[in-house]
């Protein structure tokens, strides 16, 4: 659950995006999987990403504790949020963005996990279906993810529904994410 919060100048950026602001007014409850969809510019991305900063997940995507960053471009939005979480709640996380999944390919390149494919070898789409099928989405978790679906074909996009499903019906496993796709929110 996201409690209402205060942000230091309601008139500012991104406090100004209708859908911030309803959520700083009267808070988000999270279901087991929780999808957001709207137009480009909705406040989707601001929100899931500010969602996933307030938990301890790095902006430009990883793990919780991770140290990767490449350039500093978030907005005050994760200071303003107060997260509840549930007792006995994980504190393990993961966040996957597509726009950033490049310089977060790189940087696991550069400390590879045990066994880590080459993502670069691989199609975008190919890389983010790879992604999700390591041991780092492997539950309990909060798994938060923004636009997936980008690079993906049609199939891919179902074999994606199939393994977000098997995520959020493993025990312990929260899902957020935000998605421009059709067969995604539905």
């Amino acid at each position: 659950r996201l409690g209402p919060a205060a942000p230091a100048e309601r008139d500012t950026w991104p406090a100004t995006i209708p859908a911030v602001a309803q959520v700083l007014e009267q808070g988000l409850d999270l279901a087991r999987l929780t999808i957001l969809v709207g137009e480009n510019g909705s406040g989707k991305s601001t929100l899931i990403e500010a969602i996933a900063m307030a938990f301890g997940l790095p902006g430009e995507g990883g793990s919780t504790g991770a140290m990767h960053k490449t350039y500093a471009s978030e907005s005050p939005l994760h200071q303003w949020l107060t997260l509840e979480k549930g007792a006995g709640a994980s504190r393990w996380g993961y966040f996957l963005r597509a726009e950033t999944t490049h310089g977060l390919f790189t940087y696991l390149h550069d400390h590879p996990g045990p066994v880590d494919p080459d993502f670069h070898a691989l199609s975008h789409g190919e890389s983010f279906l790879a992604m999700l099928a390591t041991r780092r989405f492997r539950g309990p978790g909060f798994f938060v993810m923004d636009e997936p679906e980008a690079g993906l074909s049609f199939s891919a996009q179902l074999a994606l529904v199939g393994t977000l499903h098997a995520l959020a019906h493993d025990r312990g496993n929260q899902l957020l994410l935000a998605t421009h796709s059709p067969v995604l929110a539905a």
